[in-house]
């Protein structure tokens, strides 16, 4: 897991601010122990003149992600005062809306740390799965919580709860198919218009074991392609991808599929959002194998989404090439043996055959 404080560099901007804002890189990790009395005696001889309850509910309210846990790494005082679990729960909510449910709220508050612990999990990637042997205890259930902007506006938000994994292949619908989510916007009609989709949009799927109490970003943040087909019918594909290392030249695609439509007054519509997961031949993942590869992946390396679009692009352009070459040593590989099949076969006609023969002249 990597640790709130750990941000103080990654969320930038105001409390509300959503996936599009400016971020610049972790230089550095803090420690999730409260700082030494040594280090807090200067800041303990000012700030702390203003009451616990002002500071809670009049001054820490106003910082965002980043500002608070560099609060809490001030003093030893500031530091409960900066974990207030009530602040980094708003922290949430105002990041992805769709974590504003009954349901989620309950499961976020059993997380170690409360919706601190939460938002920590919610904004990595998973990066290097865990090793192979790692016995881990499947959930029944997984909960996903979606949320998609255009230029900051908050579009669509749902929360869905998959409990049945046996069937092939791992697959998650977050709607019926003939369900149609109005956006608000208008349909592009050009390709200007339509190239805007991917400086504008973003996507956060958080994927949360709510046994377990862990939770991981499965989303490129930007889609990594955009694709327009029927044009007249404002049609559009949205592709968000997340490629993470499960072995020595071995990888896991979490591909999003987001598919939106134009309706009959000129706005666009979301009408699927799908969450798949390949291997490095493209095969699709098995519901039990997806299972077992996301639990991994949420207790392995992580690594924080905003700032990472670009490298999310080079390592779902990278597995396309490595699924290519894959693909195509494989068949390869099946050209050969299905000559080999062939050679064996005329071999053994024509020895078949001069035994015939052989046999005659006798």
């Amino acid at each position: 897991m990597i640790d709130c404080l750990a941000l103080p560099l990654v969320f930038c901007g105001e409390v509300n601010s959503s996936y599009s804002n400016t971020v610049r890189r972790p230089s550095y990790h803090l420690s999730m122990d409260p700082p030494s009395p040594a280090d807090t005696a200067l800041a303990s001889s000012s700030i702390f003149t203003v009451p616990p309850d002002i500071m809670k509910t009049h001054v820490l309210t106003r910082l965002d992600a980043s500002a608070l846990a560099s609060a809490s790494c001030v003093s030893s005082q500031l530091y409960p005062l900066a974990s207030y679990d009530a602040l980094w729960t708003n922290i949430c909510n105002s990041t992805w809306p769709s974590t504003n449910t009954p349901r989620l709220r309950s499961v976020i508050s059993s997380f170690p740390k409360g919706a601190r612990s939460f938002f920590s999990d919610s904004i990595t990637n998973p990066d290097n799965a865990t090793p192979s042997s790692l016995n881990l205890d499947l959930p029944s259930e997984l909960i996903s919580a979606v949320d998609i902007y255009y230029q900051d506006r908050h579009i669509f938000g749902k929360v869905v709860k998959t409990e049945t994994f046996e069937g092939s292949p791992f697959r998650i619908d977050l709607l019926d198919p003939q369900d149609s989510v109005p956006t608000g916007l208008n349909q592009p009609f050009n390709e200007g218009e339509g190239s805007e989709l991917s400086d504008y949009f973003r996507l956060s799927w958080i994927l949360i074991d709510p046994i377990g109490r862990r939770a991981m970003n499965l989303s490129s943040c930007k889609p990594v392609t955009v694709e327009r087909w029927r044009f007249m019918t404002g049609k559009v594909r949205m592709r968000y991808a997340c490629v993470f290392s499960t072995g020595e030249d071995e990888f896991v695609h979490c591909e999003i599929m987001v598919k939106c439509k134009g309706s009959q007054s000129g706005e666009m519509h979301v009408r699927k959002v799908r969450l798949l997961l390949e291997d490095t031949c493209e095969k699709q993942l098995s519901g039990k194998d997806g299972l077992v590869t996301l639990l991994k992946g949420m207790v392995g390396k992580r690594v924080i989404v905003r700032g990472r679009e670009e490298e999310a692009k080079r390592r779902y352009k990278t597995h396309l090439k490595m699924s290519m070459e894959k693909m195509q040593l494989a068949s390869e590989l099946r050209t050969r043996q299905r000559r080999l099949v062939e050679a064996s076969f005329v071999a053994s006609f024509l020895l078949i055959l001069g035994l015939f023969v052989f046999v005659g002249r006798i």
